[in-house]
């Protein structure tokens, strides 16, 4: 069992059978304490994703940008940046962490940002690489380019590691108590 605290808001999840991927989470029980809205006791919505697949990135694109499509409309800033942060998470875990095994991706769309969540096996949290002095890297980009557009951080566990990337929507901004709240919750 998982516990996830955002501000005053309580989520106790449990994951059946160790590294069972979010799509056998369950939200048990949410208890409302605050005016912080997170999200419903629903949660996030997920889609698993396999490395076997023809394009598993475009195919993770595709899942955001159906679950963001009402937002489109309004602020289709939004919508790019949120399917950028997509493709460098998705292309970070397949290169980095998933070799040939599944990994999931999960999206939370609120009323000030969205919460997009990369599951995979590996526990290893991604360290900064070094610059290559003129900017000629071929990798290495992923993880500046998400830490650009919002918020951006790794929860390690014992059968893998989620990176939590929260996108705020065009014009806003997160205020440190809500940063600060965002990173205290976890899902591994």
């Amino acid at each position: 069992m998982a516990v996830a605290r955002l501000g005053r808001v309580l989520e106790v999840r449990t994951v059946a059978g160790g590294f069972a991927g979010p799509s056998r989470i369950r939200v048990s029980r949410v208890l409302w304490r605050t005016d912080l809205i997170v999200g419903s006791a629903n949660g996030p919505t997920w889609r698993r994703l396999s490395t076997a697949s023809t394009n598993p990135v475009k195919i993770a694109r595709g899942f955001v940008g159906r679950r963001l499509s009402h937002v489109t409309k309004t602020d289709r800033e939004h919508v790019d940046d949120v399917t950028l942060a997509t493709s460098e998470l998705v292309t970070n875990a397949i290169c980095h962490a998933t070799g040939n095994g599944p990994f999931w991706i999960g999206i939370a769309v609120r009323p000030r940002w969205t919460h997009l969540y990369v599951i995979d096996a590996d526990p290893t949290v991604p360290e900064p690489t070094p610059g290559d002095g003129e900017g000629l890297s071929l990798s290495g980009r992923g993880v500046p380019i998400v830490e650009s557009l919002g918020l951006l951080w790794f929860v390690a566990g014992v059968y893998g590691k989620t990176a939590h990337a929260v996108i705020p929507r065009t014009g806003e901004k997160l205020t440190d108590n809500e940063r600060g709240a965002l990173m205290r919750l976890a899902i591994v």
